[in-house]
């Protein structure tokens, strides 16, 4: 988002309810710069409960509408348990159906009365959000201040004691409260913690190593700390970097609206909510969705076990020594789950609208001792005659750099009775390491003449370069 954009979007949300305006400008517009299909989306057994002059509900329908996302409903029941959604995707001429089930009632009132949207909007948001959920996850990871963040002082003039003091005192509690927030989405969904502080590092870390959990709830929790005087803007990029993350992923955490301000001016695609309290702060991340998933996932949930692994490998060998599962997706299942996620590493834009023929594969990484970390990539083709046509190749931020792109090459290149192995491709503004992969191996693809596809010719001087360049080996 461009920076008059933001303030554009600003003044807005000074006079729109500050809730609906983070759902709208910062899930369903950042969604709009990954997909830009249209939608009707048809609800049966809610038009009963739609009043006709609910200003509110009329502002949301619009700013759906807006984005490309127009709300129809059908049929009128007195009394509901579950809706019955059809999604059509007008630009794809498809569709699909799933069932909303209307469940913890006194949950979405609680959020009604909190954010001044109406029960059925709240329902109407959450059927969006899962809907945008199935086709892409935004969110990844939160990046925390310290001071007056998660505890209330600062630590460099009042010291890790009073810091201590303050925790254990009545005033502490929306700082716990919150950080127990931030620890489910962590353990639940995968999401990333990472502490950003203004402050000396090895302070920092001596502080927090001093705090026990039940005051400091994160504490074993903390993916990356980077604790310096540089403005946040500068370190976040370089939190980016460390995980594998773009930083339009990143949500960013500060009490101070001058770092706020500084962090939205020069990173305006980075999420920084406006709060003035913990309590305001939890429920716009709710309310707006941010970390919103489709499911419970196992794999989500051990990423950032998977995270640290790989890390600790890459200390021990710069290209690690791992095994690769190669295993038949026959319902294009995980690799659509995969595509969804992918940024850096996608090729195609297309996720999940393939040909009838089209079959996929998934890949898995294993520890020499067999324990599995995840999925790590995923490839959908066609074979037609002599020709082997990849219309999609993702690979997961967590396995960046350790010679997986080199052995899915060498895998396609040995296992394709095929003369001519051809991959589709769409350059986007986020998919920089497919450009550097192109740029690595560029004697190895041969682009036409639209640069939407490339013909991948292996020679056995670049296969001898790909496997000096992985130690991977296939399970």
């Amino acid at each position: 988002m461009t920076k008059s954009k933001k303030i554009k979007d600003a003044n807005y949300q000074k006079t729109e309810n500050l809730f609906l305006c983070v759902f709208i400008n910062d899930f369903v517009k950042k969604f709009r710069s990954y997909n830009n299909d249209e939608f009707i989306i048809s609800i049966s057994g809610l038009k009963g409960f739609i009043t006709k002059n609910d200003t509110a509900l009329t502002n949301l329908f619009d700013k759906l509408k807006e984005n490309k996302f127009t709300i129809e409903f059908e049929e009128n029941e007195e009394s509901i348990n579950h809706l019955e959604i059809c999604c059509k995707n007008i630009t794809k001429d498809s569709f699909s159906n799933f069932e909303y089930k209307i469940q913890n009632l006194p949950t979405i009132v609680d959020l009604s009365v909190k954010t001044d949207i109406p029960p059925v909007g709240i329902i109407i948001i959450q059927i969006v959000a899962q809907i945008i959920s199935k086709s892409k996850i935004l969110y990844k990871a939160i990046v925390l201040d310290l001071d007056d963040t998660l505890w209330n002082g600062t630590l460099s003039e009042v010291g890790i004691d009073k810091i201590n003091g303050n925790l254990h005192s009545e005033e502490g509690t929306p700082f716990i409260t919150f950080m127990k927030f931030v620890k489910t989405l962590a353990n639940e969904l995968g999401i990333f913690i990472t502490i950003c502080s203004r402050n000396d590092s090895k302070m920092v870390e001596s502080a927090i190593h001093k705090l026990d959990e039940n005051i400091f709830p994160i504490r074993n929790q903390i993916d990356y700390i980077i604790a310096n005087y540089n403005d946040k803007s500068k370190n976040i990029k370089l939190i980016a970097e460390q995980l594998s993350i773009l930083p339009n992923s990143i949500v960013f955490i500060d009490d101070n609206q001058i770092v706020r301000d500084e962090v939205k001016l020069k990173l305006p695609e980075v999420f920084v909510p406006e709060w003035s309290n913990h309590s305001e702060l939890v429920t716009q991340l709710i309310a707006g969705c941010i970390f919103e998933r489709d499911e419970l996932s196992l794999n989500s949930q051990n990423r950032r076990k998977q995270y640290r692994i790989i890390q600790t490998e890459r200390t021990q060998n710069t290209l690690p020594k791992l095994s690769v599962k190669v295993i038949k997706d026959e319902k294009h299942t995980e690799s659509i789950k995969l595509y969804s996620k992918s940024n850096q590493f996608k090729f195609s834009r297309n996720n999940d609208f393939f040909d009838s023929d089209a079959k996929s594969l998934y890949f898995e990484i294993h520890r020499e001792n067999g324990e599995n970390l995840g999925i790590c990539s995923a490839i959908t083709y066609t074979i037609s005659n002599d020709t082997f046509l990849i219309h999609n190749w993702g690979i997961s931020c967590r396995y960046f750099g350790i010679g997986l792109e080199e052995f899915i090459l060498l895998y396609i290149q040995k296992n394709t009775n095929a003369n001519k192995i051809f991959i589709n491709y769409h350059n986007t503004e986020y998919n920089q390491k497919v450009r550097e992969l192109l740029v690595k191996y560029s004697d190895a693809f041969m682009n036409n003449d639209k640069n939407d596809k490339f013909e991948i010719i292996v020679s056995k001087e670049i296969a001898d370069k790909m496997d000096d360049n992985t130690n991977l080996r296939e399970l």
